[in-house]
């Protein structure tokens, strides 16, 4: 139902882009959308490691792996990043030696994207929080 017409809309490299972006106990969820209609979808579960994770850490790793995921539609454009992590917007407006040791590797990432990140309520972002939940528990194809 979310990949119909009527939801799923086309890219049009004239609107301005948004990436709304989470992180559940087990998985990554990210929807691009432009005019508030989701363009291109984006789930994967975490591995052993990023389970262990802080929640912060998992949040910021939600926002690498959206930008990274759909490069060819953010890398040269201003995205507007939402998160439902508050204190991301701020620790991404600091200095990279201000930021916490454990999220610089992940800010060193995003240098070469123009992104803005706000915060956003958890209850607005349905379609990222639906496919973090949500997420394919492998993503390497079926050789049978």
């Amino acid at each position: 139902m979310v990949t119909e017409a009527p939801i799923l809309s086309y890219y049009d490299p004239s609107n301005p882009l948004a990436i709304q972006c989470d992180a559940s106990q087990k998985g990554l969820g990210e929807a691009l959308l432009q005019n508030q209609k989701p363009v291109v979808y984006a789930s994967r579960a975490l591995t052993n490691t990023e389970t262990q994770y802080a929640q912060i850490e998992k949040e910021m790793l939600a926002i690498v792996y959206a930008l990274e995921k759909f490069n060819q539609f953010t890398f040269g454009r201003h995205v507007t990043v939402y998160s439902d992590r508050k204190p991301l917007e701020a620790i991404l407006k600091k200095p990279l030696a201000y930021a916490p040791r454990c999220l610089q590797g992940m800010i060193m990432r995003l240098q070469r994207y123009d992104l803005e990140v706000r915060y956003e309520k958890e209850t607005e972002m349905y379609i990222a929080d639906f496919l973090s939940c949500m997420y394919l528990s492998s993503t390497a194809p079926n050789r049978n």
